[in-house]
């Protein structure tokens, strides 16, 4: 009992949140098309936190995520409008790119072993050029297929297909990383890359494969974006990058305490989402929500530090 409240403090804390601003403002705030919106909106963030969340484990850092998710929401838009693809041949390219880029990145990462944070701040640069390039620094939104904005925009039991993609994320990233070899082998190598190497685990691809997978899920959410908004913006990943590192560090603190995992990082997120929306209808002003992520990424990363001794030492403990 005594484990269990640390490990539910988020959800109990993101309970009180939403009855705190639901007492305040229950005109406003506590409505179904509220909820909706919160759960609609937060959806493409949490993609792309668990991008973010994924290289982490092992100790890398991808900084190019919002990039990545910027470039493709772009190609999404104009590769079927511009270059007139097909949707589903558009849609496969820029999964494509996502994963070529990740290549890169274990290329010079793993295997050159430049540092993750110098690489990945350098190609998100480049993603950022070539995002103002591709768009002619303008909003992409002509001629949009349905085809592509159904994918972002049709309900299922009334709630809109970007939260399902979201849900089908993070569980398929739960069992993977908590019931195949691949997630175990991820963790050992975050724990003491030294120690698992000499257990036997080939770390090198561990790693690897994490930084393709973020780069490809940093793609999904780029094209999950552009179906929900039907356009493309060459700046829109600026509102996403601290956000996601905020939502990825939080979720050591939540549910399996002092390690990164999915189902906390949706927690974190909503918990994020839900703060600023309800500052918002309090009154606060646009300044608030930069300041209020801000924070929380401070916070977070305080937490993480905090938490990930505490596991540690209960772990010691059990043993």
């Amino acid at each position: 009992m005594t484990t269990a409240l640390p490990r539910y403090a988020m959800l109990l804390l993101l309970a009180a949140m939403v009855l705190t601003f639901s007492l305040l403002r229950p005109e406003t705030f506590a409505t179904v098309a509220n909820v909706r919106t919160i759960f609609l909106e937060s959806s493409v963030l949490a993609i792309l936190a668990m991008a973010a969340m994924v290289p982490l484990i092992a100790k890398d850092f991808d900084l190019s995520i919002a990039s990545v998710l910027g470039f493709v929401s772009l190609l999404a838009v104009g590769l079927p409008t511009r270059q007139e693809l097909p949707v589903p041949v558009a849609l496969v390219a820029c999964l494509a790119v996502g994963v070529v880029i990740g290549l890169v990145h274990a290329l010079l990462i793993v295997r050159w072993e430049l540092p993750s944070v110098v690489v990945t701040l350098g190609t998100g640069t480049i993603l950022t050029g070539l995002s103002l390039w591709y768009s002619g620094g303008t909003v992409i939104y002509e001629g949009v297929p349905e085809q592509l904005t159904r994918l972002g925009n049709a309900e299922v039991l009334g709630i809109r297909l970007p939260v399902f993609y979201m849900a089908a994320v993070a569980l398929i990233l739960w069992f993977v990383l908590e019931k195949r070899p691949w997630g175990r082998y991820l963790y050992a190598t975050g724990a003491s890359e030294i120690t698992a190497r000499l257990a036997g685990v080939d770390t090198a691809k561990a790693r690897a494969a994490a930084l393709v997978v973020a780069s490809s899920l940093a793609a999904l959410a780029g094209i999950v974006l552009s179906a929900r908004l039907g356009s493309g913006s060459p700046t829109i990943a600026n509102d996403f990058f601290l956000p996601a590192f905020a939502g990825a560090f939080l979720s050591i603190a939540a549910f399996k305490l002092g390690f990164f995992n999915p189902l906390g990082v949706i927690c974190a997120v909503y918990l994020l989402a839900t703060g600023v929306n309800g500052l918002s209808m309090l009154g606060a002003p646009a300044w608030v929500e930069h300041v209020f992520n801000g924070l929380a990424l401070v916070v977070a990363v305080g937490l993480a530090h905090v938490s990930s001794g505490t596991a540690r030492t209960m772990h010691k403990g059990r043993n």
